[in-house]
Protein backbone atom coordinates (compact mmCIF):
# COMPACT_ATOMS: atom_id res chain seq x y z
CA UNK A 1 0.00 0.00 0.00
CA UNK A 2 2.69 2.56 0.98
CA UNK A 3 4.62 1.42 -2.38
CA UNK A 4 1.37 2.41 -4.38
CA UNK A 5 0.64 5.78 -2.59
CA UNK A 6 4.16 6.41 -3.63
CA UNK A 7 4.08 5.92 -7.32
CA UNK A 8 0.72 7.67 -7.53
CA UNK A 9 2.48 11.07 -5.94
CA UNK A 10 4.93 10.79 -8.24
CA UNK A 11 2.35 10.74 -11.01
CA UNK A 12 0.55 13.42 -9.76
CA UNK A 13 4.04 15.45 -9.82
CA UNK A 14 4.84 14.82 -13.29
CA UNK A 15 1.55 15.76 -14.29
CA UNK A 16 1.77 19.07 -12.79
CA UNK A 17 5.27 19.84 -14.38
CA UNK A 18 3.65 19.16 -17.33
CA UNK A 19 1.08 21.42 -16.23
CA UNK A 20 3.51 24.46 -15.60
CA UNK A 21 5.45 23.41 -18.65
CA UNK A 22 2.62 23.83 -20.74
CA UNK A 23 1.44 27.32 -18.85
CA UNK A 24 4.88 28.70 -19.88
CA UNK A 25 4.75 28.11 -23.67
CA UNK A 26 0.79 29.37 -23.90
CA UNK A 27 2.05 32.72 -21.88
CA UNK A 28 5.65 32.97 -24.19
CA UNK A 29 2.67 32.98 -27.55
CA UNK A 30 0.92 35.60 -25.83
CA UNK A 31 3.75 38.00 -25.29
CA UNK A 32 5.29 37.36 -29.17
CA UNK A 33 0.97 38.05 -30.66
CA UNK A 34 0.56 40.84 -28.58
CA UNK A 35 3.74 43.05 -28.60
CA UNK A 36 3.58 46.90 -27.79
CA UNK A 37 2.70 49.55 -29.99
CA UNK A 38 0.01 49.68 -32.99
CA UNK A 39 2.36 50.42 -36.14
CA UNK A 40 1.22 48.62 -39.59
CA UNK A 41 2.27 46.05 -40.30
CA UNK A 42 4.72 45.12 -43.32
CA UNK A 43 1.99 43.50 -44.92
CA UNK A 44 0.07 46.39 -45.32
CA UNK A 45 -2.50 44.12 -43.48
CA UNK A 46 -4.27 44.55 -39.94
CA UNK A 47 -2.02 46.13 -37.02
CA UNK A 48 -0.74 44.13 -34.06
CA UNK A 49 -2.41 45.25 -31.86
CA UNK A 50 -5.45 44.59 -34.11
CA UNK A 51 -4.63 41.22 -34.66
CA UNK A 52 -4.52 40.88 -30.91
CA UNK A 53 -7.82 42.25 -30.43
CA UNK A 54 -8.79 39.73 -32.99
CA UNK A 55 -7.60 37.02 -31.15
CA UNK A 56 -9.18 38.12 -27.85
CA UNK A 57 -12.72 38.50 -29.64
CA UNK A 58 -12.08 34.85 -31.34
CA UNK A 59 -11.49 33.07 -27.99
CA UNK A 60 -14.84 35.30 -26.58
CA UNK A 61 -16.60 34.31 -29.65
CA UNK A 62 -15.97 30.96 -28.61
CA UNK A 63 -18.63 31.11 -25.50
CA UNK A 64 -20.87 34.35 -27.45
CA UNK A 65 -22.48 33.30 -30.79
CA UNK A 66 -22.87 36.63 -31.41
CA UNK A 67 -19.68 37.85 -30.94
CA UNK A 68 -17.95 35.68 -32.87
CA UNK A 69 -19.63 36.87 -36.13
CA UNK A 70 -17.57 39.68 -35.77
CA UNK A 71 -18.51 43.37 -37.51
CA UNK A 72 -18.43 44.27 -41.26
CA UNK A 73 -15.69 46.45 -41.76
CA UNK A 74 -16.33 50.42 -42.60
CA UNK A 75 -14.93 51.71 -45.97
CA UNK A 76 -13.98 55.18 -45.66
CA UNK A 77 -14.23 57.06 -50.13
CA UNK A 78 -11.18 60.02 -49.95
CA UNK A 79 -12.66 62.27 -52.54
CA UNK A 80 -9.66 65.06 -53.85
CA UNK A 81 -11.64 68.10 -55.22
CA UNK A 82 -9.98 68.92 -58.52
CA UNK A 83 -10.41 72.13 -61.04
CA UNK A 84 -10.56 71.92 -64.31
CA UNK A 85 -10.17 74.38 -67.29
CA UNK A 86 -12.37 74.27 -70.03
CA UNK A 87 -11.47 76.61 -73.11
CA UNK A 88 -14.40 77.53 -75.31
CA UNK A 89 -11.83 77.56 -78.21
CA UNK A 90 -8.48 77.69 -78.64
CA UNK A 91 -7.62 79.40 -81.31
CA UNK A 92 -8.85 82.62 -82.63
CA UNK A 93 -8.42 83.94 -86.59
CA UNK A 94 -8.63 86.91 -86.84
CA UNK A 95 -8.60 86.40 -90.97
CA UNK A 96 -6.80 89.20 -93.35
CA UNK A 97 -6.08 92.30 -91.51
CA UNK A 98 -3.44 95.61 -92.58
CA UNK A 99 -0.02 95.68 -92.06
CA UNK A 100 1.18 97.79 -88.91
CA UNK A 101 -2.53 97.26 -87.72
CA UNK A 102 -3.73 96.58 -83.79
CA UNK A 103 -7.20 94.45 -83.10
CA UNK A 104 -8.09 92.96 -80.70
CA UNK A 105 -9.97 89.65 -79.27
CA UNK A 106 -10.66 87.48 -76.66
CA UNK A 107 -10.71 84.26 -75.14
CA UNK A 108 -13.28 82.75 -72.54
CA UNK A 109 -12.73 79.75 -70.26
CA UNK A 110 -14.90 78.37 -67.48
CA UNK A 111 -13.91 76.20 -64.09
CA UNK A 112 -15.75 73.00 -64.28
CA UNK A 113 -13.97 70.72 -61.83
CA UNK A 114 -14.96 70.68 -58.19
CA UNK A 115 -11.91 72.75 -56.85
CA UNK A 116 -10.47 76.40 -57.09
CA UNK A 117 -9.18 76.78 -60.13
CA UNK A 118 -6.17 79.09 -59.89
CA UNK A 119 -4.09 80.89 -63.02
CA UNK A 120 -0.27 80.98 -62.04
CA UNK A 121 0.74 82.52 -64.69
CA UNK A 122 -0.09 84.33 -68.18
CA UNK A 123 2.64 84.61 -70.57
CA UNK A 124 1.81 86.62 -74.30
CA UNK A 125 5.00 86.99 -76.74
CA UNK A 126 6.30 89.90 -79.16
CA UNK A 127 3.61 91.71 -80.20
CA UNK A 128 0.13 90.45 -78.30
CA UNK A 129 -0.77 92.31 -75.04
CA UNK A 130 -3.21 90.25 -72.71
CA UNK A 131 -5.35 92.28 -69.73
CA UNK A 132 -8.72 90.71 -67.77
CA UNK A 133 -6.66 88.17 -66.19
CA UNK A 134 -4.05 88.37 -63.60
CA UNK A 135 -1.17 86.42 -62.40
CA UNK A 136 -2.63 84.20 -59.14
CA UNK A 137 -5.90 85.26 -60.16
CA UNK A 138 -8.35 82.14 -58.87
CA UNK A 139 -11.73 81.11 -59.98
CA UNK A 140 -14.76 78.72 -57.82
CA UNK A 141 -16.02 75.85 -59.36
CA UNK A 142 -18.79 76.76 -61.87
CA UNK A 143 -17.11 80.17 -62.52
CA UNK A 144 -15.14 81.62 -65.18
CA UNK A 145 -13.35 84.59 -67.04
CA UNK A 146 -12.28 86.13 -70.19
CA UNK A 147 -8.80 86.91 -71.37
CA UNK A 148 -9.00 89.54 -73.67
CA UNK A 149 -5.87 90.46 -75.72
CA UNK A 150 -4.33 93.19 -78.16
CA UNK A 151 -2.71 91.82 -81.44
CA UNK A 152 -0.30 94.44 -83.30
CA UNK A 153 0.29 93.24 -86.49
CA UNK A 154 3.80 93.24 -88.59
CA UNK A 155 4.53 95.56 -91.70
CA UNK A 156 5.40 92.79 -94.05
CA UNK A 157 2.74 90.70 -95.63
CA UNK A 158 2.27 86.77 -95.23
CA UNK A 159 0.70 84.32 -92.24
CA UNK A 160 1.45 84.89 -88.53
CA UNK A 161 1.30 82.78 -85.50
CA UNK A 162 1.31 84.06 -82.02
CA UNK A 163 0.59 81.80 -78.67
CA UNK A 164 -0.47 82.89 -74.92
CA UNK A 165 -0.08 80.42 -72.59
CA UNK A 166 -1.98 80.20 -69.31
CA UNK A 167 -0.25 78.41 -66.84
CA UNK A 168 -2.77 76.64 -64.02
CA UNK A 169 -3.21 74.40 -61.39
CA UNK A 170 -4.93 71.69 -63.39
CA UNK A 171 -3.46 68.88 -63.04
CA UNK A 172 -4.53 67.72 -66.79
CA UNK A 173 -3.54 70.66 -68.08
CA UNK A 174 -0.16 72.61 -66.56
CA UNK A 175 -0.28 74.89 -69.66
CA UNK A 176 -2.99 75.93 -72.16
CA UNK A 177 -1.99 77.42 -74.62
CA UNK A 178 -4.17 79.51 -76.93
CA UNK A 179 -3.51 80.00 -80.79
CA UNK A 180 -3.71 83.70 -82.56
CA UNK A 181 -3.40 83.30 -86.61
CA UNK A 182 -4.01 86.22 -89.10
CA UNK A 183 -2.88 86.90 -92.83
CA UNK A 184 -1.33 90.28 -93.34
CA UNK A 185 -2.06 91.65 -96.59
CA UNK A 186 -1.22 94.87 -98.03
CA UNK A 187 -4.32 97.61 -98.22
CA UNK A 188 -1.99 100.38 -99.68
CA UNK A 189 0.27 99.64 -102.84
CA UNK A 190 3.12 102.05 -103.27
CA UNK A 191 5.82 101.87 -106.48
CA UNK A 192 8.47 101.69 -106.39
CA UNK A 193 9.13 99.85 -103.41
CA UNK A 194 13.06 100.19 -103.18
CA UNK A 195 14.51 103.28 -104.71
CA UNK A 196 18.05 102.97 -105.86
CA UNK A 197 20.06 106.85 -106.30
CA UNK A 198 22.71 108.10 -107.96
CA UNK A 199 25.08 111.28 -107.08
CA UNK A 200 25.78 112.10 -110.55
CA UNK A 201 22.18 112.33 -112.10
CA UNK A 202 19.40 114.83 -111.84
CA UNK A 203 17.84 115.03 -108.10
CA UNK A 204 19.37 111.39 -107.51
CA UNK A 205 17.45 109.99 -110.25
CA UNK A 206 14.51 109.82 -107.87
CA UNK A 207 11.60 109.38 -109.50
CA UNK A 208 7.63 109.62 -108.44
CA UNK A 209 6.16 107.43 -105.84
CA UNK A 210 2.78 106.01 -106.26
CA UNK A 211 0.07 105.21 -103.30
CA UNK A 212 -3.36 103.35 -104.79
CA UNK A 213 -5.66 102.13 -101.99
CA UNK A 214 -6.60 98.11 -102.49
CA UNK A 215 -9.86 98.23 -100.77
CA UNK A 216 -11.10 100.98 -102.44
CA UNK A 217 -11.17 103.02 -99.01
CA UNK A 218 -9.83 106.47 -99.41
CA UNK A 219 -7.28 108.03 -97.12
CA UNK A 220 -4.83 110.93 -96.63
CA UNK A 221 -1.44 111.28 -96.40
CA UNK A 222 -0.06 112.47 -92.82
CA UNK A 223 3.38 112.87 -93.11
CA UNK A 224 6.64 112.82 -95.36
CA UNK A 225 10.12 111.57 -93.79
CA UNK A 226 13.39 110.32 -94.77
CA UNK A 227 16.68 109.26 -92.90
CA UNK A 228 18.52 112.53 -92.50
CA UNK A 229 15.63 114.45 -94.38
CA UNK A 230 17.51 113.59 -97.65
CA UNK A 231 14.51 112.98 -99.56
CA UNK A 232 11.41 115.69 -99.13
CA UNK A 233 7.89 116.19 -101.08
CA UNK A 234 5.12 117.96 -100.69
CA UNK A 235 1.91 116.87 -99.13
CA UNK A 236 -1.91 118.36 -98.38
CA UNK A 237 -2.93 116.00 -95.15
CA UNK A 238 -6.27 117.82 -96.37
CA UNK A 239 -7.02 115.74 -99.57
CA UNK A 240 -8.48 112.71 -99.23
CA UNK A 241 -8.10 110.28 -102.32
CA UNK A 242 -7.77 106.47 -103.49
CA UNK A 243 -4.75 107.18 -105.34
CA UNK A 244 -1.25 109.80 -104.53
CA UNK A 245 1.63 110.83 -106.79
CA UNK A 246 4.44 111.93 -104.70
CA UNK A 247 7.14 113.84 -106.10
CA UNK A 248 10.05 113.49 -103.58
CA UNK A 249 13.31 116.08 -103.81
CA UNK A 250 16.57 114.53 -103.18
CA UNK A 251 19.32 116.69 -101.23
CA UNK A 252 22.39 115.78 -102.85
CA UNK A 253 25.17 117.01 -100.42
CA UNK A 254 23.31 114.94 -97.71
CA UNK A 255 22.78 111.65 -99.96
CA UNK A 256 26.69 111.95 -99.88
CA UNK A 257 26.99 111.03 -96.63
CA UNK A 258 24.08 108.68 -96.35
CA UNK A 259 24.35 106.14 -98.80
CA UNK A 260 21.36 104.24 -97.38
CA UNK A 261 18.13 104.77 -95.85
CA UNK A 262 14.45 104.33 -95.58
CA UNK A 263 10.96 106.95 -96.67
CA UNK A 264 8.66 106.75 -94.05
CA UNK A 265 5.02 108.00 -95.25
CA UNK A 266 2.18 108.24 -92.60
CA UNK A 267 -1.07 107.61 -94.07
CA UNK A 268 -5.08 107.59 -92.45
CA UNK A 269 -6.03 104.43 -93.98
CA UNK A 270 -7.34 102.30 -91.23
CA UNK A 271 -5.58 99.13 -91.80
CA UNK A 272 -2.83 100.73 -92.87
CA UNK A 273 -1.28 103.88 -91.26
CA UNK A 274 2.29 103.47 -92.42
CA UNK A 275 4.54 102.96 -95.45
CA UNK A 276 8.21 102.26 -95.46
CA UNK A 277 10.13 102.87 -98.58
CA UNK A 278 14.10 101.78 -98.53
CA UNK A 279 16.36 103.27 -100.27
CA UNK A 280 19.92 102.88 -101.62
CA UNK A 281 22.69 105.79 -102.93
CA UNK A 282 25.35 104.42 -105.73
CA UNK A 283 28.42 105.72 -103.76
CA UNK A 284 30.93 107.48 -105.75
CA UNK A 285 34.12 104.74 -105.36
CA UNK A 286 33.43 101.04 -103.92
CA UNK A 287 36.58 99.56 -102.18
CA UNK A 288 36.49 95.51 -103.21
CA UNK A 289 37.11 94.25 -100.15
CA UNK A 290 34.85 97.00 -97.89
CA UNK A 291 36.90 95.25 -94.96
CA UNK A 292 39.86 92.78 -94.31
CA UNK A 293 40.02 89.68 -91.89
CA UNK A 294 43.16 87.79 -90.92
CA UNK A 295 43.75 84.95 -88.87
CA UNK A 296 46.32 83.04 -87.22
CA UNK A 297 48.74 86.13 -87.06
CA UNK A 298 52.32 86.42 -85.93
CA UNK A 299 53.85 88.90 -84.27
CA UNK A 300 56.35 90.97 -86.95
CA UNK A 301 55.49 88.39 -89.67
CA UNK A 302 54.04 90.69 -92.57
CA UNK A 303 50.76 89.39 -94.52
CA UNK A 304 50.22 90.29 -97.90
CA UNK A 305 47.20 91.91 -99.45
CA UNK A 306 45.24 93.16 -102.12
CA UNK A 307 42.69 96.17 -102.33
CA UNK A 308 40.95 97.61 -105.48
CA UNK A 309 39.11 101.65 -105.17
CA UNK A 310 36.91 101.26 -108.27
CA UNK A 311 35.02 104.61 -109.36
CA UNK A 312 31.83 103.91 -110.24
CA UNK A 313 30.59 106.74 -112.33
CA UNK A 314 34.15 105.38 -114.71
CA UNK A 315 35.35 108.91 -113.20
CA UNK A 316 39.40 109.76 -113.66
CA UNK A 317 40.71 110.33 -110.18
CA UNK A 318 44.17 109.98 -108.41
CA UNK A 319 45.06 108.72 -105.04
CA UNK A 320 46.42 111.74 -102.90
CA UNK A 321 47.80 109.67 -100.00
CA UNK A 322 47.26 106.69 -97.57
CA UNK A 323 47.61 106.44 -93.71
CA UNK A 324 47.36 104.23 -91.46
CA UNK A 325 46.07 105.20 -88.08
CA UNK A 326 48.06 102.31 -86.04
CA UNK A 327 50.72 101.88 -88.36
CA UNK A 328 50.34 98.35 -88.37
CA UNK A 329 49.43 98.43 -92.41
CA UNK A 330 51.75 99.55 -95.15
CA UNK A 331 51.04 99.92 -99.09
CA UNK A 332 53.99 98.72 -101.02
CA UNK A 333 52.44 99.23 -104.02
CA UNK A 334 49.54 100.95 -106.26
CA UNK A 335 48.83 100.59 -109.96
CA UNK A 336 46.43 102.55 -111.84
CA UNK A 337 44.18 100.60 -114.22
CA UNK A 338 41.50 102.20 -116.32
CA UNK A 339 39.11 104.31 -113.49
CA UNK A 340 40.04 101.97 -110.49
CA UNK A 341 43.21 101.60 -108.51
CA UNK A 342 45.25 98.48 -106.99
CA UNK A 343 46.49 98.66 -103.75
CA UNK A 344 49.14 96.18 -102.57
CA UNK A 345 49.44 96.17 -98.88
CA UNK A 346 51.29 94.79 -95.98
CA UNK A 347 49.70 94.37 -92.69
CA UNK A 348 52.73 93.62 -90.08
CA UNK A 349 51.38 92.27 -86.31
CA UNK A 350 52.68 93.93 -83.51
CA UNK A 351 53.87 91.64 -80.45
CA UNK A 352 51.78 90.01 -78.40
CA UNK A 353 51.00 92.18 -74.99
CA UNK A 354 49.57 89.82 -72.43
CA UNK A 355 46.42 87.41 -73.66
CA UNK A 356 45.50 90.17 -76.28
CA UNK A 357 44.38 88.09 -79.36
CA UNK A 358 42.80 90.30 -81.45
CA UNK A 359 43.99 93.76 -83.42
CA UNK A 360 42.51 96.10 -85.48
CA UNK A 361 43.87 99.09 -87.59
CA UNK A 362 42.13 101.60 -90.35
CA UNK A 363 43.84 102.56 -93.58
CA UNK A 364 42.02 106.13 -94.91
CA UNK A 365 42.68 106.56 -98.66
CA UNK A 366 42.67 110.14 -99.66
CA UNK A 367 41.12 110.92 -102.88
CA UNK A 368 42.71 113.86 -104.97
CA UNK A 369 39.90 116.87 -104.32
CA UNK A 370 37.40 114.19 -103.28
CA UNK A 371 36.53 112.23 -100.14
CA UNK A 372 38.32 109.81 -98.38
CA UNK A 373 37.62 106.23 -97.93
CA UNK A 374 38.32 104.37 -94.68
CA UNK A 375 39.12 100.60 -94.61
CA UNK A 376 39.29 98.52 -91.47
CA UNK A 377 41.24 95.58 -90.70
CA UNK A 378 40.76 93.31 -88.32
CA UNK A 379 43.26 90.32 -86.97
CA UNK A 380 43.82 87.63 -84.56
CA UNK A 381 46.22 85.91 -83.65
Amino acid sequence: MAESREVKEMVAHRERGYFLFGLFLLTGALVLVLPSGCQPSASGGKTPATQASGNTAALAGASNPATSQGAKPVEVEVTMLLPKIFVEEALYDFGDVGPETTQTAKFAFKNTGKGTLRISQVKTCCGVKARGVKNGQEYAPGKGGVLEFDCVFGSYPGPMRRTIHLYTNDPDQNVVALAIKAKIVRRVDYKPQRLRLFLRQENGGCGEIALTSLDGQPFSIAGFRSTANALTAEIDPAVKATEFVLKPKANMDTLKRNHRGQISIQLTHPECKNVRILYDVVPEFTVNPPQVMLFNLKAEQSVPREIWIISNYQDEFEIESTDSQKGMVKVVDQKKVGNRYQLKVEVTPPAREGERAVLSDVLEVKIKDGETLSIAFRGFY
